[in-house]
This record gives structure tokens, C-alpha cells and sequence, in this order.
């Protein structure tokens, strides 16, 4: 782990990086926007709200944030502690130590269901120790990870070893830090740590050419040797620097993880992984092999410009089965040259044909403008691509995904799927949520209230963890923001409304509260994170409010 102090330049580029974010969620304390970029940084395909992922307050037993990815029969756990350094000087100190005692405390008491733990934490971490236990229960295999996060020094060595020695009690538990090197590197990748390599070659399957500056390799090898060069000397974490060159951009903790990728790796049918998948590109600054039978590849000073995906879902794969990795071969290209422009051509050309997100693909599609336009002269921004417009414009700015999200719940009628079906709303879903049929109006008023539900969740959700509040009916906010909507909806429709007009965006809330509440406590014995993603709860809601199914369609 690098030692090294922070340097002045560093420490403002993470601070700029906060106050503008800051400004952006309209927050004013730098350790929450600190602790918000990194969750963003992690976790930007996160289903969730980045707000609904904090813990952060009194009573948090050294958990800020807690994320939890469900994959078939297992879950995954990462619990976040951040600390923010709010000077150079005391960015200059080391993680504190302390702080590893109440972690280990917290995922123990969690593993062992500790008699009194609910009451002995915030509600927001409740919820979440809550969710975790009903995954438990209905069978699913738990691995926690912890994040260390911080501008500051890492832990020191014997803390370190301390914290590795209770992660090795329990198979189910691992941990990494990212400290101010690891932070500052996201943000600008000229510091990173050059690196060697070497690869294991399958059989004599080379092909090599040569062209004045620049050559090429393409092979194919063993996948294991390349997820133990892209790894920790333990193999239990990415070597993130890697692919710092990947222009595409940061795919988050999760490497941008493929379902699709890991299960062809992990099937009985592994040996179609190499005709399944497109491989990995390498940039370096030379690399050398003999032309024998299962020789080697050494790399010197390499890049991953593309294949983030495959990477780190193969590295998934290798900790959950390494007989089964062990069987994958995987095609690789490597290009050497000591220029930068023709390593920046490369990054560019490869990248430029690998697998871009839905959302990325409908950007500029024709509707997407419309609405973009039908904002503008509204007073709205429109971001079809995320973070598109410049902190300093201080207007209103919705995000094309949440807006899709607020059309499934509210104008499709299915808040459940709002949720869970996100990743489809550009892809399968387009044509329906995206209809040339939606009024501009319509979809103006709907953002606006998307928005104004959105804030009044964010307030609830900081006076819980703050424990400004003394009553606990508001918990399930966090959870509950698409059925809240689709409550509004019905209540709206009864009085005349399509989408209530802005003045009367208090009243139908302050009226559809109650309902969600009153459902969600009536079933919290499933959990707020499954009474949420259940379309039984879209019915309770009806049944609260006296309508019956014959006026509606169910998908």
C-alpha cells in the first residue's frame, strides 16, 4: 500500500471535486460529499438512490453506506466507511485504527444475529441489517466486503493485519482500502503506478506483427495468469491503475460487472468462453515471448484499454470457482509502441467498438431531444448523458434514467418494476416508456414531481440519520419513492388530474404517506427492501384507497 503523504495539488484536486458536487446536491458538509462522489464512483449502476445508500449519523457502528447487489442465490454486501481529512495536515495522518473495531463489530453482530442489534443503531442501517437477515433467511449466500474510504493515509500495517486476520475467520468476509493515492487516481490517472506482467501462453496459438514503431501479439492464455497479473499479490482485489487508460471511463468498484460474462465463465460449456467473448486489449511499452510451446508473455508498463467488463467479471468468477477458471482460455492482443499517439489511437479505435450501455446508445435518439428541448423552454435541463451540463448552470437538471423510472411508475402504473427492470428502460423497454404519444407537458409536470418527491425523501432520509426525528414512521422513505408516485397517481386520476399542478404536489403527498406507510409496516416482516419490489404492493395500494382491479390493466 502506498505511503507516500498527499500532495497539495492532490488534496485540492479531491476538494474541488467535493465542493462542486456539493453544489450539485445542494449539501454543505464536505464529508457527506466526499462519501457521495465515492458512492457514485462505485456503484453508478446502482439501482438505488446514491442517498438511499447512506448510513452515515449517530448510530452507525462505523458503517456510512451500505449497498447490497443481489445475483442469483447470493448476495453481496459492501459497507463503506469514509473519512474525510478536512486539511492538508490532517490528510497527511494515517486511517484510523479505531475505527476497524467497530466494523468487525458490526459484521459480527450481523453474521451472528445479535439479540438487541436493531435497537442499537440508526433506523437507515436498521433497514438495511434488516434486508440483509430476510436474504439469509430465504437461503442466499452472504459475502460482505469492507471499503475503507479517504483522502488521507491508509491504515497502518498492524491495523492492516489486524483487519485481514478477522476477514480470514470468515470465507464470507473480505476487505480493501482506498485511500487518498486510490482516490486521486480515479480523478487523474498521470500518477499511476507503472506495471510489468507476464501472461501464460496456451499451446504455440501466437500470431505476431511488426510494423516500424508498433507491434502486435495476438494469443490466447490461460485465464488465470491474467487475473493474478491484474490483481493484489493475494489475488483478492483489481489492481484498479490498470486500466487507467481505458477511455471509455470508470466503470466503478464493480468493474462494470456482466452477469452474462462470469456465467459463460463458470459453465459446465466454459470452453466456448474464448468464442463467446471479444478478449482483452493491452497496451505497453514493450513485451516479449519465445516462439515455443507454452511460453510466456512478459509485459512492460502495460494498460487495459478495453475489456474492463471481462476482467473484473472473471475476476468474480475466480473467487467464487478457480478449477473452473482454470479451464478458460482467453484471446488477448497486445500492442507495444513508444508513442502516446499511437497508444491513444488504439484506446480509442478498440473502445470505440466494445459494449456501450443502453442508455449511452439512446442519447441522441430523436425522442430523447424532443424532450430535451420541451425542458429547455421550460426552465429544465435534460441530461440524456449523465453529468452532461456544468455544475455552475443552477438549474434544474433530471436525469434521463430517473425520468424513465418516473414514467414506469407513474404512467405505465408499475412502480415495482421501476426499480427492477431499470436496466431496461433503454433497452427492451424504449419504445414503451419513450412514446411519441406522451404530451410534453405531461412529461414536464412529471419530472417536477419526480424531483419534489425525490427532495422531500433526501430530508427525511438525513433527519433519520441524523436522529432529528423522533418518530420511526418514516423509514421505509428510503425504499419507497416509485410507490409513492404511483399512489399520487391514483389519487390524481380520481380528482381530474393527469399530473397534479405544482401548487398541489404538498397535498397528494402529505396524502399518499400515510398509505405507504401504513402497508409498509403492516408487511415489514418481508422487509422494506422486498414489500418494495413486490407487485402485490401496487395492489395493497389500491385496496387502500377502495379501487378495484376492474378499472385497471395489469402487465
Amino acid at each position: 500500500m502506498d505511503d507516500r503523504k498527499i500532495t497539495q495539488l492532490e488534496y485540492s484536486m479531491i476538494d474541488g471535486k467535493v465542493q462542486r458536487l456539493l453544489q450539485r446536491v445542494k449539501h454543505d458538509k464536505k464529508g457527506y460529499g466526499f462519501l457521495y462522489m465515492v458512492l457514485e464512483t462505485m456503484f453508478p449502476r446502482s439501482e438505488e438512490e446514491i442517498s438511499s445508500l447512506i448510513t452515515d449519523g449517530g448510530n452507525d457502528r462505523g458503517a456510512d453506506a451500505v449497498h447490497i447487489r443481489e445475483e442469483g442465490g447470493t448476495a453481496y454486501i459492501s459497507i463503506i466507511q469514509s473519512k474525510y481529512a478536512q486539511s492538508l495536515k490532517n490528510a497527511g495522518k494515517n486511517f484510523p485504527g479505531s475505527e476497524i473495531d467497530k466494523l468487525i463489530s458490526l459484521i459480527s453482530d450481523i453474521a451472528n444475529k445479535t439479540e438487541g442489534m436493531i435497537e442499537s443503531v440508526n433506523p437507515v442501517l436498521a433497514s438495511k441489517i434488516n434486508d440483509i437477515w430476510r436474504l439469509i433467511e430465504h437461503g442466499k449466500t452472504i459475502f460482505f466486503r469492507i471499503f475503507l474510504v479517504s483522502n488521507t493515509l491508509p491504515l497502518v500495517s498492524l491495523e492492516r493485519q489486524r483487519l485481514a486476520a478477522f476477514c480470514k475467520q470468515y470465507n464470507m468476509v473480505s476487505f480493501e482500502e482506498l485511500p487518498f493515492s486510490t482516490i486521486a487516481g480515479l480523478l487523474s490517472s498521470d500518477n499511476r503506478p507503472r506495471e510489468d506482467g507476464i501472461l501464460d501462453c496456451i499451446d504455440i496459438q501466437k500470431f505476431e506483427r511488426i510494423d516500424c514503431d508498433i507491434r502486435g501479439l495476438i494469443a490466447n492464455v490461460d485465464a488465470t495468469s491474467f487475473i493474478k497479473m491484474i490483481t493484489s499479490e493475494d489475488n483478492d482485489a483489481i489492481s484498479r491503475h490498470l486500466f487507467d487508460e481505458n477511455i471509455r471511463g470508470y466503470l466503478g468498484l464493480e468493474g462494470g460487472f456482466n452477469q452474462q460474462i462470469q456465467s459463460s465463465a463458470l459453465s459446465d460449456d466454459n470452453h466456448l468462453f474464448w468464442y463467446l467473448n471479444n478478449g482483452i486489449t493491452i497496451i505497453a511499452k514493450d513485451f516479449s515471448h519465445q516462439p515455443v510451446r507454452g511460453s510466456k508473455i512478459k509485459l512492460t508498463d502495460f494498460q487495459i484499454v478495453n475489456g474492463a467488463q471481462t476482467s473484473y467479471s472473471l475476476f468474480n468468477a475466480f473467487r467464487k470457482s478457480p478449477e473452473k477458471i482454470a479451464q478458460v482460455i482467453l484471446l488477448v492482443k497486445i500492442f507495444a509502441s513508444s508513442r502516446d499517439d499511437i497508444s491513444e489511437k488504439i484506446a480509442i479505435a478498440t473502445n470505440s467498438q466494445a459494449r456501450i450501455a443502453p442508455r449511452d446508445l439512446k442519447a441522441n435518439d430523436h425522442i430523447q431531444k424532443k424532450i430535451g428541448v420541451a425542458f429547455h423552454d421550460d426552465g429544465l435541463l435534460y441530461e440524456r448523458k449523465k453529468n452532461q451540463y456544468e455544475l455552475q448552470d443552477d438549474r434544474p437538471k433530471v436525469d434521463s434514467l430517473k425520468l424513465g423510472q418516473a414514467i414506469v411508475a407513474y404512467h405505465l402504473e408499475e412502480p415495482h418494476q421501476a426499480k427492477t427492470v431499470s436496466d431496461e428502460i433503454f433497452g427492451s423497454q424504449y419504445s414503451r416508456v419513450f412514446s411519441e404519444d406522451l404530451d410534453a407537458g405531461y412529461l414536464v409536470l412529471l419530472a417536477k414531481l419526480y424531483m419534489f418527491v425525490s427532495a422531500y425523501r433526501d430530508t427525511q432520509l438525513t433527519s433519520i440519520r441524523l436522529g432529528s426525528v423522533d418518530e420511526e414512521d418514516n423509514e421505509f422513505i428510503g425504499y419507497a419513492q416509485w410507490h409513492l408516485m404511483y399512489c399520487i397517481k391514483l389519487m390524481a386520476s380520481s380528482d381530474g388530474y393527469d399530473v397534479p399542478i405544482e401548487a398541489e404536489f404538498p397535498r397528494y403527498l402529505k396524502q399518499s404517506l400515510p398509505i405507504i406507510g401504513k402497508i409498509a409496516h403492516q408487511h415489514h416482516s418481508q422487509s422494506y427492501y422486498r414489500v418494495f419490489r413486490s407487485a402485490k404492493t401496487k395492489e395493497l395500494i389500491q385496496q387502500e384507497l377502495g379501487i378495484g382491479q376492474l378499472k385497471f390493466d395489469f402487465v
